[in-house]
């Protein structure tokens, strides 16, 4: 094994290791090789898988990723072990090869397998499950199936993220309590009592808008955009593509 190929298959153990212990949804179940060129990743990701005739949902899903003699020019081949219905997955293979570049970790193919296993991501056009891509097309208003983010958050410090500040001090920087201090004049004056309400006077109340199960991250460094949560704003994450720490904002 070549010493290039030797350092990006520890590069991209160590990054896969770091990102699935930070993300709740993922499981390590198994790596073969030293350093691995062969995985097996469970996703409890909310999904679809065809019995008989009728979907059901599934949320456990097993994937196996090994990577070619000639990867990274060459994506890493990818396959469910669990079956799952959507329009770009088959038993033999899932399709995320339209958009591999060698210089791509190993990390952000895993991300995508989970936008794909929630629907957040798929192609109708050119499917390798048409029923699914029809089925697809005909419930766009049920999609995504699952609104989880595939980005993960960082909670510690790293080099990348500016000045020495971990995701806590930055929320409570952009977000301190506003107190309102009384002097002790103003304090001992009697308040006058408030009219009472007039009863013929109908209260109405707005009704508060709907929060969106998900708004659109996008990475400073290298464009990928992401589906997060609203809690996401103002937090720090990384993103799966180039590593890069940046906060969320709303675009």
């Amino acid at each position: 094994m070549s010493s290039v190929r030797l350092r990006r298959l520890q590069a991209d153990y160590q990054n896969l290791v770091d990102y699935i212990r930070r993300h709740p949804r993922l499981r390590l179940i198994q790596a073969t090789g030293n350093p691995p060129e062969q995985y097996q990743i469970e996703y409890c990701i909310k999904s679809l898988r065809q019995v008989g005739s009728e979907l059901q949902e599934s949320k456990s899903h097993l994937v196996e990723i090994s990577l070619p003699r000639n990867y990274p020019r060459t994506p890493p081949f990818c396959r469910m072990l669990t079956p799952v219905f959507h329009p770009n997955i088959a038993p033999h293979a899932i399709c995320v090869g339209d958009h591999w570049s060698a210089g791509e970790p190993l990390m952000s193919i895993v991300s995508r397998i989970g936008e794909m296993l929630a629907y957040q991501s798929y192609n109708v056009k050119s499917p390798l499950n048409g029923e699914a891509a029809r089925w697809v097309e005909q419930n766009q208003e049920k999609l995504p199936l699952d609104a989880v983010s595939l980005l993960v958050e960082e909670s510690n410090q790293d080099e990348s993220s500016g000045p020495n500040e971990s995701t806590s001090d930055f929320v409570e920087s952009v977000a301190q309590p506003i107190s309102v201090q009384t002097s002790p004049t103003e304090a001992t004056v009697p308040t006058q009592s408030p009219p009472a309400p007039d009863e013929s006077l109908e209260i109405v109340f707005a009704e508060e808008p709907e929060k969106p199960l998900f708004i659109t991250a996008i990475c400073p460094s290298c464009a990928t955009e992401f589906r997060v949560p609203p809690d996401y704003v103002g937090k720090k994450a990384r993103c799966s593509r180039c590593r890069r720490v940046f906060v969320v904002a709303v675009n």
